[in-house]
């Protein structure tokens, strides 16, 4: 298959979290094809080890369907296209002509626990997490504080007004808004009747660039819960690569290409990894900005590229 032929069967087999079997059966299959002797581990990753003393990851998962596939010259689209099945395909070609070790995660999208599960079990080495980076070598990895409030009013009539749990939630917002606050959703009760809010769910999240960031979150942890119940979603702390990127960045340069650097701003499979003693850096085809939209698109000519990189890459470390 060339790179257009793969990235569509991949896309089309619908793989959302938490259902990745017949993507994983697909993967699975398509490297016995290439001679190579996979597995499928007790939680659903594929996992592929040929002796390297680093791995190459990407996960299988995606967000529901938003946009079917559909190409328009090198452009295509669909839920799925840039996160993060070019990397996956980028994976697969580059497979056709060299050996390296590679992992595919099931649900990064949600819970992480492929992941998870890979790094309790595999010795710490080096890895390379292809996500979506615009071919930009991401040795930055932003960390994390999600959160969910449970903000309490009092109901009545909505025409005579009390306590309104969604002006609550708005004045919340204005006191822990900055530049790295994401607000990720707002859900109000009752809905349905005219009466005045009497709870209102409150879901958002600090994108956290520096080390020594637990003040910051001690600080909001408290104002959050002096206007409700507070669940912590996910936490993270941000961490940068020591070494790997500097192969990484050979091969990149070997296969022709200028290396370009940046950070990777949301939560990866790279902080399980790293958590765990690995040394990580994220790269990949695809622009983050579109993903999780109806909007997601990749270049294929960019799949081609990071799968050069990776056979740059297994010949680095051979």
């Amino acid at each position: 298959m060339n790179a257009m032929e793969l990235l569509r069967k991949l896309v089309e087999i619908h793989s959302p979290s938490g259902k990745e079997r017949d993507l994983a059966e697909f993967i699975h299959s398509y490297l016995k094809k290439l001679g190579y002797s996979p597995v499928i581990d007790e939680v659903g990753n594929v996992l592929l080890e040929c002796g390297s003393d680093y791995w190459v990851t990407a996960h299988m998962d995606t967000v529901e369907v938003l946009s079917e596939f559909r190409c328009d010259g090198n452009i295509c689209y669909g839920t799925g296209v840039a996160d993060d099945k070019a990397s996956i395909a980028s994976i697969l070609l580059a497979l056709e002509k060299a050996r390296f070790n590679c992992a595919f995660f099931v649900e990064e999208e949600e819970t992480g626990m492929g992941s998870e599960y890979f790094a309790e079990r595999i010795k710490p080495g080096k890895a390379i997490v292809m996500e979506p980076t615009e071919m930009r070598v991401c040795t930055e990895h932003w960390g994390v504080f999600e959160f969910q409030v449970c903000i309490r009013g009092e109901s009545s009539h909505a025409s005579m007004p009390e306590k309104n749990a969604i002006e609550l939630a708005l004045e919340l917002i204005e006191k822990i808004r900055n530049d790295k606050l994401n607000l990720l959703g707002i859900w109000s009760k009752p809905e349905n009747l005219y009466a005045t809010p009497h709870e209102c769910i409150l879901k958002a999240e600090y994108l956290v660039d520096k080390i020594g960031s637990s003040e910051l979150i001690l600080k909001t942890m408290e104002l959050l819960e002096s206007y409700g119940d507070v669940k912590v979603i996910e936490m993270a702390d941000p961490f940068s690569s020591k070494e790997v990127h500097k192969i990484l960045e050979r091969a990149i340069v070997l296969a022709g290409l200028k290396v370009k650097r940046g950070y990777m701003p949301s939560w990866t499979d790279a902080v399980n990894l790293h958590e765990r003693g690995w040394d990580t850096v994220v790269f990949g085809p695809g622009n983050l900005k579109n993903c999780h939209t109806d909007k997601e698109f990749v270049d294929l000519r960019d799949i081609i590229l990071s799968s050069k990189v990776l056979v740059k890459l297994s010949e680095i470390c051979k």
